[in-house]
């Protein structure tokens, strides 16, 4: 028996079936590890030593398993051996196959994969006990499946952040981002800058703890500090720095990127942050609601800048603007990072752009507001991979500001796919069927901190877990496996508790 994609968090049986040649775990059944794979200090190592610490604190319900480094051959009736497989799709990463027989033989593509399939597996132990013999193959369908948080506007504890970690570890949600600066707030330590920060912030020492339980449960942290745009906090005492349109009127938290010393002080901020991420393959740099991109003309002296400064024969503010994306790109990307924007300032169907975006900008996704705004099928046509941030099934902001209401975990299970992006308009929606684009690398729920206020983080926390289950469940499958939400709320809840 072999079942492909079968999604074993849940309690779907498909794949688990009872036959008269089972698994079963007993008193003597050990975790028995590759040597070759498990080195001192190895992401291996970390995984089982995590495992080990779940199992004791009662989160899986096995207890305590015994580990042992050895070889296939050493697996008795009832063990799991566990195996990487080094040679393993960089693309395929999370990865894995159970081959059930008197033991199981996990191989699996990462750390990260081992984690998904021992959680899996023991969860799934402790209900049916018995596994019938055959083979399993697990993947996801999104190598991302994320979570954006908005810490700028509202201040959110280091411990309410590893809370998150942790329930995202367990929900197979392997992105986290961090969004630290915008007009009301700047959350995140500065040593090289500390008048940027609001009075209530994270520092470089918390930062440094989130990002070792992040990796000790295997969530990837993304930076998140936009500009040229959402500044604002950052720019309070530095307004010379802000960009001002023909009448004298500054832009609201817009860096006035005609000024080599306004570049100079973000460019500097970003120097420091990729020093702190080092160990992130990732950075989004924002580039959203610069201005309204609709009326650069407000703004003559950045057509000026594109002609005069950068050389851009009939060049409009749009180059200059595009300029500024390509190099901060550019600082980051000489850094090792994998950059990303916003999708909203670019290809605009109404803008002529003589500056070309660098193609290795991958582009969030999240409106089409706006008619101009560039449809998904332009963005790809361009060259870009994608991240669905889906605004009227993700965007859970506080105060339901600017006319969001909070998603509901019925809500994205019974309409969404990842393959559903923003409404042209009403009658007319982007949307692509599986199998899907290889430019769409995964899918992401974002808190955005409009109103702070509104909610309590332990309010948030509660909020948004329904969901994550829902958005978890999709990205991972793809498809609606079960007849409606409420079956996939219980099968979490029985894999979370």
């Amino acid at each position: 028996m072999s079942t492909e994609n079968n999604y074993v968090m849940t309690s779907v049986k498909s794949g688990w079936t009872h036959a008269e040649q089972s698994w079963e775990m007993n008193s003597q059944s050990r975790l028995v590890v590759d040597s070759a794979s498990y080195t001192a200090g190895s992401a291996l190592q970390q995984v089982v030593d995590l495992l080990q610490a779940e199992l004791a604190d009662g989160v899986l319900p096995q207890g305590k398993l015994p580990v042992v480094q050895g070889t296939a051959a050493e697996a008795g009736p009832g063990d799991i051996f566990i195996e990487l497989d080094r040679s393993a799709d960089p693309d395929k990463q999370e990865n894995y196959t159970l081959e059930i027989g008197q033991y199981i033989h996990l191989r699996a593509a990462s750390g990260r994969a081992v984690l998904y399939a021992l959680r899996a597996l023991l969860v799934q132990a402790a209900g049916d006990k018995r596994l019938a013999f055959g083979t399993v193959t697990d993947y996801p369908v999104m190598q991302e499946r994320a979570l954006h948080l908005d810490m700028g506007r509202k201040f959110f504890s280091s411990d309410w952040i590893k809370a998150r970690i942790r329930e995202m570890s367990r929900l197979r949600l392997n992105m986290l981002q961090l969004h630290f600066s915008e007009n009301e707030g700047y959350r995140l330590e500065s040593k090289r800058h500390p008048e940027v920060m609001s009075e209530e912030y994270m520092t470089q020492e918390e930062l440094a703890e989130v990002l070792k339980e992040a990796a000790a449960y295997q969530v990837t942290i993304i930076p998140s500090f936009d500009s040229p745009g959402h500044l604002g906090h950052a720019l309070r005492l530095h307004q010379e720095w802000l960009l001002h349109n023909r009448e004298g009127q500054a832009a609201k938290g817009a860096l006035d990127i005609t000024n080599p010393q306004a570049k100079a002080f973000v460019f500097d901020l970003l120097e420091e942050y990729a020093e702190l991420f080092k160990d992130s393959p990732f950075f989004h740099i924002g580039g959203d609601e610069f201005i309204d991109f609709e009326h650069f003309d407000q703004y003559p002296q950045l057509a000026d800048y594109a002609k005069k400064t950068l050389g851009v024969e009939d060049g409009t503010g749009i180059d200059a603007y595009l300029h500024y994306i390509n190099e901060v790109a550019d600082i980051l990307e000489g850094k090792g990072f994998v950059v990303r924007a916003w999708n909203d300032g670019l290809y605009r169907a109404n803008q002529t752009q003589r500056v070309e975006l660098k193609t290795s900008i991958q582009i969030t996704y999240w409106t089409k507001w706006h008619q101009n705004m560039a449809s998904v099928q332009t963005i790809m046509d361009q060259g870009h991979e994608l991240i669905n941030f889906n605004d009227a099934y993700f965007y859970y902001v506080l105060g339901e500001n600017a006319g969001y209401k909070y998603p509901t975990g019925d809500k994205i299970y019974d309409a969404w796919h990842p393959g559903l992006f923003p409404r042209v308009n009403e009658s007319e929606k982007q949307e692509y069927l599986a199998p899907y684009p290889p430019q769409l690398k995964g899918c992401s729920f974002a808190i955005w901190s409009d109103k702070p206020e509104a909610q309590t983080q332990e309010e948030v926390g509660t909020g948004i877990l329904e969901p994550l289950m829902a958005l978890a469940e999709l990205s991972w499958i793809g498809e609606k496996r079960m007849g409606s939400f409420e079956e996939v709320k219980a099968a979490f809840t029985a894999a979370l508790s």
